[in-house]
């Protein structure tokens, strides 16, 4: 189970990689998401934004990755063991789990607008970006309590760090994994379940917690039944095909290679839709592909996923705070391309030691403080292996 963790949040870790330059590109190359020539920047913006180029920047499809990849993890140990303790146990923890290190990103955010070091609004001009300011919120510390530990996990707020509009999709998403468990988990009729949620949730993100848990029991349950479509030719034609599906475009996708995946539909979200199905794809493949679990189990990938959530929690925040101070200072002197370059070097530098220590004094200790509260909670061994062997505990949890 240890290597099957590692290459999960390794590929975590990727997609939360991905995040962080999409909202490099949302600052200072807007043409990409956009699709105006008269905010271009770069000769590559035109061609990136309207083919699979598009994927090192497309941080809506990385979020659909860590749905899947939720979906997946959190009904695992349940698929192998059929014991409703590991319900239990994940339900109790699941909440503090995912607002312990959002709130205090929250708190970090808010600092930034109290003491006015966001410099992002000064910096539009510039980069001609359209994204609202991120530093436009309430200071009113009531609000900022309510942001940060209810509506951030209930009502999709995001009024201080957006990026945590993924959390209530998180939270309930993983409900929705156990409630479903508990009622359905061990009867056949479950896979009947998963058609009409599949229906229902067709172009919503939590498809994508419903077929990354539809991948864990044909993979942990009664036998590994991915393994009757594992074959090399099968899981380069599931790798490509994600990609292709997963980097359906921010723009308008007619005149693109993506035309033939759209029809008339008034409320359809393709986007959301495609990039659900793509990621199910590439984790599909990476579930019979012994290489590309090689690959994600470098140690590389392992430190990137282990530090993910902190990366996702604090990067969006830094790069309109000292991010953009930096490129304000240096655009002065610097031609804007060498100023992109130099400033996106040195604030990703800064991320990444804020995102460590975020996950060293945050995210670890919160674990840690979960793992002996559920200890004290669920007593008894049986629980304690529980506990220990649950993968959710250290794979992957949230974004």
């Amino acid at each position: 189970m240890r290597s099957k963790i590692v290459y999960l949040d390794g590929l975590r870790g990727l997609a939360a990689c991905i995040v962080v330059i999409s909202h490099f590109f949302q600052v200072f190359a807007p043409s990409v998401f956009e699709g105006r020539t008269e905010i271009e920047h770069f000769a590559f913006e035109n061609i990136a934004a309207r083919t699979p180029l598009n994927l090192v920047f497309n941080g809506n499809f990385s979020v659909c990755l860590f749905f899947v990849l939720s979906g997946y993890v959190l009904s695992c140990k349940f698929f192998q063991m059929k014991d409703n303790h590991i319900i239990y146990s994940s339900a109790t923890r699941r909440y503090f789990r995912l607002a312990a290190p959002a709130f205090l990103s929250v708190i970090l955010a808010y600092l930034i607008v109290i003491f006015g070091l966001g410099a992002f609004d000064n910096i539009r001009g510039i980069t001609l970006s359209s994204m609202p300011d991120p530093f436009v919120a309430n200071t009113g510390l009531l609000t900022m309590l309510k942001e940060g530990l209810f509506n951030t996990f209930f009502t999709y707020g995001s009024q201080y760090n957006p990026v945590l509009w993924t959390m209530t999709y998180e939270l309930l998403g993983s409900f929705l994994i156990f409630a479903f468990l508990l009622i359905l988990g061990r009867r056949s009729i479950r896979f009947a379940g998963y058609a009409i949620l599949i229906y229902f949730f067709i172009d919503s993100y939590y498809l994508g917690f419903v077929l990354g848990m539809l991948l864990s029991d044909l993979k942990n349950s009664n036998g590994d039944w991915l393994a009757y479509i594992n074959r090399p030719w099968v899981n380069v034609l599931m790798l490509f095909t994600g990609i292709y599906a997963g980097s359906f475009p921010y723009i308008n996708p007619q005149g693109t290679l993506y035309s033939v995946l759209v029809w008339e539909s008034a409320n359809f979200s393709f986007f959301v839709f495609y990039h659900v199905i793509g990621s199910f794809l590439i984790i599909t493949a990476l579930l019979n592909s012994s290489r590309m679990q090689s690959l994600f189990n470098l140690k590389l990938f392992a430190y990137l996923g282990k530090v993910s959530f902190s990366l996702y929690l604090v990067h969006f925040t830094i790069i309109c705070s000292f991010g953009s101070f930096i490129f304000l200072q240096f655009s002065t002197f610097l031609p804007y391309g060498i100023n992109v370059l130099l400033t996106a070097v040195i604030t990703l530098l800064v991320i990444f030691a804020i995102a460590h220590l975020f996950y060293k004094f945050v995210d670890a200790k919160t674990l840690f403080l979960l793992a002996r509260w559920n200890e004290r909670m669920f007593k008894g061994e049986k629980y304690k292996g529980i506990r220990r062997s649950v993968p959710s505990e250290k794979s992957f949890e949230a974004d």
